[in-house]
């Protein structure tokens, strides 16, 4: 009896075992079916995307690329697609989606490269140069690496360096005309005659290429026209230029933009034919009233809207070029007529903030603060409406309004690293401290690997006496990292005299050359540190030169006291 139980225990024991092995097997069936599934899924959505990309189909390009990243938020295919269409639209998201790609494809020299010149396309050297000096040995052996590196140059204006790779580039890569065109219009700039007649001759030969002919032609119009060479000369070629069949609207644009400024006696026989060629294409018909407005000519272009049917006139983006050119005549009852009781769709906010700018051209404030509210209300929908309010009251000089959109986009991932940016600038060119601590603060946390900015943060937690000891120890590491650096040296001799032990700041400082101790900016700090441990007479020598520096209101305060105590 007790082997038959033992017999049956172990059965149901087998049993239960074969049970969860089966269940076990059923999951990794399901798992790896699933794997499959989204797998699947990927490939064929990415290979529509591209098609889609191909076609200039953007919004579908895009919409597949979100139903990817929806199921699998890893996918770098997606994240590519997303990244090129912010490319497209000079959106800086783009700068997002490519540092996403090259963490998913980390070894991936063509991502890292594609990173980097993202990063110069919005201007972001810092990026650039530590993607670039990121890729290996065997990766810089390619013409796009020495591309990269030439674009990286002549962002930091160093021509003679970006003349060089964008050789080493073409010698690479002999077939890819585009390195050429690059380097031709690199020389056409240069002020050096021979170097310029290489360029010109590179862009020339150029012109017989159906891929190039058009940047190629279009640089070497701008060139003509910028030196006064003959006007015929620049007129063919304009004329040749909007005639190639791959040449766009814009090539209509510029030759008609040439005719004018000559002037040219068949200029109005050419306004003509251009107007009637955008008739029939809203875009074409915006930059044309856009142009017409931009040149001088807003009646030209009100005159011209008025023989135009509603149905041409409510496409957009006809109605906001035409609502600019009203505003550039400063006709406020005419563009709130325009924009008044109006539907412009999505871009609802445009037309709120054209009726608040009509409005407080008629000086009806309240009114106007009311639509301004509305507008900003509805662009904080969507960053990028955000960033089109932004650039608009930019234009129209709205500083207060432009200050408080800017802080706004700061939310967004995608928009807050330009927003920052262009804050910085405004900040340092009103010299406001306060201002620009606040900005630092988050353009340290984004962008860490940048020295300047962790520096300039140092000292104005120092100056404004605003988280000192995080300033100190900034200044403390910078110092030991690059203690030859005159900014890294002043700030930490700068940070000693704060706490207390002002010679430790001179013997610092004393090190430096005394070129780098000359510097006004240097020389401010130096003079005061003097100053404090009584070395008068060396101390009026540099707070002299220091009223040659651009410094903050704190600055100059240090100055003047440490002036005073000399007295």
């Amino acid at each position: 009896m007790a082997v038959s139980h033992g017999r049956t225990e172990r059965f149901y024991l087998k049993l239960l075992l074969g049970a969860i092995i089966g269940i076990i097997f059923v999951i990794a069936l399901f798992w790896a079916g699933h794997d499959l599934y989204l797998h699947w899924q990927e490939k064929r959505l990415v290979r529509r995307a591209m098609s889609d990309l191909e076609r200039g189909d953007e919004r579908d390009a895009g919409l597949a690329a979100r139903t990817i990243l929806g199921m699998k938020p890893s996918s770098a295919s997606a994240a590519r697609i997303m990244a090129e269409l912010a490319e497209r639209r000079g959106e800086r998201s783009a700068l997002v989606w490519r540092h996403k790609v090259a963490q998913l494809a980390p070894h991936s020299v063509h991502d890292a490269l594609a990173l980097a010149r993202c990063a110069l396309q919005f201007n972001n050297i810092a990026t650039a140069k530590q993607t670039l000096d990121a890729v290996d040995q065997s990766g810089r052996n390619s013409a796009d690496f020495h591309a990269g590196s030439a674009l990286l140059a002549q962002a930091t204006g160093d021509d003679e360096k970006a003349d060089q790779e964008w050789s080493e580039a073409i010698r690479l890569a002999p077939q890819d005309k585009s390195h050429q065109l690059q380097l031709g219009m690199l020389r056409l700039r240069s002020k050096e005659a021979e170097r310029h007649g290489s360029g010109e001759a590179m862009l020339t030969a150029l012109r017989a290429d159906p891929a190039q002919r058009v940047p190629a032609t279009r640089a070497l119009i701008v060139d003509g026209a910028a030196r006064h060479i003959d006007n015929n000369i620049v007129l063919t070629m304009a004329r040749e230029l909007q005639a190639y069949p791959e040449a766009t609207f814009n090539e209509q644009i510029l030759y008609l933009d040439i005719l004018r400024q000559l002037p040219a006696a068949d200029f109005p026989k050419h306004l003509t034919k251009v107007e009637q060629d955008a008739v029939s294409n809203p875009v074409n018909l915006a930059a044309l009233i856009s142009w017409l407005q931009m040149s001088g000519l807003s009646l030209v272009a009100i005159d011209f809207a008025r023989n135009l049917g509603d149905e041409n006139l409510n496409k957009w983006p006809v109605p906001l070029a035409l609502a600019e050119a009203y505003a550039k005549l400063h006709d406020w009852a005419a563009l709130a007529t325009w924009v008044k009781d109006k539907d412009w769709g999505q871009f609802e906010f445009m037309r709120h903030a054209y009726l608040a700018r009509a409005l407080r051209g008629q000086n009806n404030t309240t009114a106007a603060d009311k639509e301004w509210g509305t507008a900003t209300k509805e662009a904080a929908a969507q960053p990028r409406f955000l960033s089109m309010l932004t650039r608009t009251t930019s234009e129209w000089r709205w500083e207060k309004e432009w200050l408080e959109l800017l802080w706004n986009l700061t939310k967004y991932p995608e928009t807050q690293l330009e927003a920052l940016q262009n804050l910085y600038r405004k900040y340092s060119d009103d010299s406001n401290a306060p201002g620009l601590y606040r900005v630092l603060v988050r353009l340290v946390e984004l962008i860490p690997e940048d020295e300047r900015l962790q520096n300039n943060l140092a000292q104005l937690c120092l100056l404004l006496d605003a988280d000192v000891e995080r300033g100190r120890k900034l200044a403390t590491e910078l110092y030991r990292k690059e203690g030859s650096n005159p900014a890294y040296v002043t700030t930490y001799a700068f940070a000693l005299h704060v706490k207390g032990d002002t010679k430790g700041g001179l013997r610092a400082m004393n090190a430096l050359s005394e070129d780098q101790l000359r510097d006004p900016s240097v020389a401010a700090y130096y003079g005061v540190l003097l100053a404090a441990t009584g070395e008068a007479a060396k101390a009026r020598e540099y707070l002299n030169l220091a009223t040659s520096a651009k410094l903050l209101p704190e600055e100059k305060a240090l100055v003047t006291k440490a002036e005073n105590s000399l007295k």
